[in-house]
């Protein structure tokens, strides 16, 4: 007689009892599994939903622009998120023994991980960061004030703009003011140089230099005519005078260019479907040429003759160096650099 199990009966049936103790282990077994994950298709990932600034959205990416200081703030999930940081731009050169004849101010240095890269010569690109829930603080430089409201001095460097990411700050360094009148010392630097001011010697005065992946140097001011401030995308003009040429100011460095910028941001520029920033100021004419001031919101140096004036203020939230000013203009003919901008973006996928 062959073998048969306790649990069936002569026909193979199992009993009711020895059913329902099977049927438990195995409910137990299957839920187990289940609950650790191992059994069925996986937890979803969580959604990345951040908020902070202005949120513009587009069927393939997401971006956040800060204006002003805020706050970047993560609900949950994680990305890898790009980032533009422009700083505030430099102002025209300021008032020495009360002549402001300047250079154009520099303006503020361009830290980028978009494709197009960040700012200066040579840059080292620079990487999107990963990033979960949390909070993280957003600095926006304000520009360099220009003309008497600034005091004596009618004049002073831009202010840096910074992200907190969870394992450190990155800072975006101010643009350097414009040179002054007749001082060897030359524009400031910064993250672009300010340009060199108007010189009474045969000696050139120089720019100020910009910082590295961050903006390029100012030009030289000469007898008549002051020097550019440098921009992120190239380095400010330097001035010129010659017969056929006389008392022709250094325009200001080109900014940077970026895609996928709404036009509310940045200015137009050689590229039509770019949005520029950080456009060097351009410098201060003793004739009847100002610089012009470089694309990405640089303000226009201003002239002597035929009559003083012209000289204009940077495009605010671009970062572009202010406009030098000519010296019977006085202090009201040196502009103020631009304030800065922050752009935060990842996929819209995320």
């Amino acid at each position: 007689m062959g073998a048969r199990s306790s649990n069936t009966d002569r026909n193979g049936h199992r009993g009711n009892s020895d059913n329902a103790l099977f049927n438990g282990h195995a409910a137990y077994f299957y839920n187990s599994r289940l609950n650790a994950g191992t059994i069925g298709p996986p937890n979803a990932p969580a959604v990345f939903a951040a908020s902070g600034g202005t949120k513009v959205t587009s069927p393939t990416i997401i971006q956040h622009f800060f204006t002003s200081p805020g706050s970047f703030i993560i609900a949950g999930g994680s990305a890898n998120v790009e980032y533009l940081i422009v700083a505030g731009g430099g102002s025209g050169g300021g008032g020495n023994s009360g002549v402001v004849a300047s250079g154009g101010g520099g303006a503020g240095g361009l830290i980028s991980s978009f494709p197009e890269g960040p700012g200066g010569p040579s840059p080292t690109s620079a990487s999107s960061q990963p990033m979960t829930a949390g909070t993280y603080a957003v600095t926006i430089g304000a520009g360099g004030v220009g003309g008497p409201t600034a005091g004596p001095a009618w004049g002073e460097d831009g202010s840096p703009s910074s992200i907190a990411f969870g394992p450190g700050t990155v800072t975006a360094t101010g643009g350097g003011e414009g040179g002054l009148w007749n001082t060897p010392a030359g524009g400031n630097d910064g993250g672009s140089g300010g340009g060199g001011g108007y010189s009474e010697n045969p000696t050139t005065n120089p720019g100020g230099d910009g910082t590295a992946g961050q903006g390029y140097g100012g030009g030289g001011g000469i007898t008549s005519g002051s020097g550019g401030g440098g921009g992120a995308g190239g380095a400010g003009d330097n001035a010129v005078n010659t017969p056929t040429n006389p008392y022709v100011a250094g325009d200001g460095g080109i900014g940077q260019g970026f895609a996928n910028i709404p036009t509310d941001y940045g200015t137009p520029g050689p590229n039509g479907s770019l949005r520029y920033f950080a456009g060097g100021g351009g410098g201060g004419s003793e004739g009847a040429n100002g610089g012009t001031g470089g694309y990405g919101g640089g303000g226009t140096g201003s002239t002597k003759s035929p009559g003083p004036g012209g000289s204009t203020n940077a495009t605010a939230n671009t970062g572009g160096g202010g406009g030098g000013g000519d010296n019977s203009g006085g202090g009201p003919s040196i502009k103020s650099g631009g304030s800065g901008i922050v752009i935060l973006r990842y996929p819209a996928t995320s």
